[in-house]
């Protein structure tokens, strides 16, 4: 099969300002065509593909050695990023480093507010993404999943999030700093979605006098509305709306601006001086930045939370969740490792039952006495003898290919039994 290498080609908040992650980003039917491209591809044997409001990230299951450099090439056309850009934007990951970046990706690490637990759904729904268009492969399958159950294992067994942080209630509390007390205020939450969700049970808490949701799909919002008590609208009204609350928040991906400067100046000449609280949590932004720079309205966006402090708690848990990294990078590899070794255990066991068969069958030509009981009793038993001698071999075999060195076995094992080997480094 040839080695088999994976490889990380990513963006995100950590590595690039929010102006170009906006640039950038992809999401529904044009990720769709992007992966499928990739998967097409006969360089690349699987491609998994998470995307959020603040990373772009594709993982691929490379075929060949000049693959990594093809992605490389195909993604940077595909972004429009220079190449100037791309070796200051974006970081590339090889094998074992690509693995252990998704462990901390799911683990919370790698988000703006440390530990939040959105991320788990959003790694989550990007495997269903790669399986939906049949790019999700084996290795992709069994990482990503891993991935998952060790981000479970983190919030459970660490305090990485024991304050339930997310962006929402982070960007809230920011906001909150600005706006003073929102008891009897009124708010207005454009997006339906998932985080549109989030955004409305924060609020909720809060003690705001009414909450409304506007969204493409004026039902959708009139549906999450009807959760807080509050009224549902199409995007259209966005601008008359404006005049009429205390405090936005935006967190619709994939539209750009949804409030221009035009827009905030129109509303302000329709608040008597009442103050427009804003917040943007979508990527690209939703809310125009030249709109902070209006009379009255104050703009807190993912630009202003990435330069957040961390929460305490978090902070210091940090290290118990990278221990439980490490181990789960090391229980992956030694997987990928003792999988290695099955085909050639495979080849042993065929030779082994031939070379019996076939002796069995000289026996019997140069004996032709037998009858069918003891025949039968000589087989019974010889096929018994060859399992009984096979058995602890193979399962040291496994222990052994599980082992860092354990490719070292697998060559050995097929020169000591003449069985041809394949040394396939799954994760290089």
């Amino acid at each position: 099969m040839g080695d088999v290498k994976l490889t990380l080609l990513g963006i995100s908040h950590s590595s690039a300002p929010v102006d170009v992650l906006e640039r950038v980003v992809i999401s529904g039917e044009e990720l769709d065509t992007v992966l499928s491209e990739i998967n097409s591809a006969e360089e690349f044997g699987a491609v998994y593909a998470l995307s959020t409001c603040n990373r772009m990230e594709f993982y691929v299951e490379n075929r060949t050695d000049e693959a990594a450099s093809l992605l490389h090439a195909r993604l940077v056309e595909r972004l429009g990023l220079s190449e100037e850009d791309a070796s200051r934007f974006l970081y590339r990951h090889e094998g074992t480093d690509a693995v252990r970046h998704l462990y901390s990706v799911s683990s919370g690490l790698e988000s703006i507010v440390i530990g939040e637990d959105q991320i788990l759904g959003q790694v989550k729904d990007a495997l269903d993404r790669s399986r939906r268009l049949g790019a999700a492969g084996p290795l992709i399958n069994q990482l990503v999943q891993s991935a998952i159950r060790l981000g479970k294992r983190v919030r459970t067994e660490t305090d990485i999030n024991r304050a339930g942080r997310s962006l929402a209630t982070v960007g809230l509390s920011a906001l909150e700093h600005v706006v003073g007390a929102m008891s009897g205020r009124s708010a207005l939450v454009v997006g339906a979605g998932a985080m549109a969700g989030v955004v409305v049970a924060a609020l909720r808490g809060s003690g705001l006098g009414r909450i409304d949701v506007a969204n493409r799909t004026p039902e959708k919002a009139a549906r999450l509305a009807e959760t807080t008590g509050g009224s549902g609208f199409g995007l259209d009204e966005l601008p008359r709306l404006l005049a009429d609350v205390d405090l936005v928040v935006t967190c619709i991906g994939g539209t750009g601006a949804l409030i221009t400067a035009a827009d905030a100046e129109e509303a302000a000449r329709h608040r008597d001086g009442s103050p427009l609280f804003l917040l943007d949590l979508a990527l690209p932004r939703n809310i125009a930045g030249d709109v902070a720079k209006v009379e009255g309205v104050s703009l807190v966006d993912l630009e202003t939370l990435a330069g957040n402090r961390p929460d305490e708690a978090a902070l210091s848990s940090v290290a118990s969740v990278r221990s439980l990294i490490d181990g789960e990078v090391e229980a992956f590899l030694a997987a990928q490792r003792a999988a290695k070794v099955a085909p050639a255990l495979v080849k042993l066991r065929t030779v082994a039952s031939t070379t019996a068969e076939a002796e069995l069958g000289r026996l019997f030509r140069k004996v032709p006495t037998f009858d069918e009981q003891h025949r039968s009793e000589i087989t019974l038993s010889v096929r018994r003898i060859v399992e009984k001698v096979l058995h602890g071999p193979t399962v040291r075999a496994r222990e052994l290919a599980g082992a860092p060195d354990g490719s070292r076995y697998v060559e050995v094992l097929g020169k000591l039994f003449d069985v041809p080997g394949e040394r396939d480094e799954v994760v290089a």
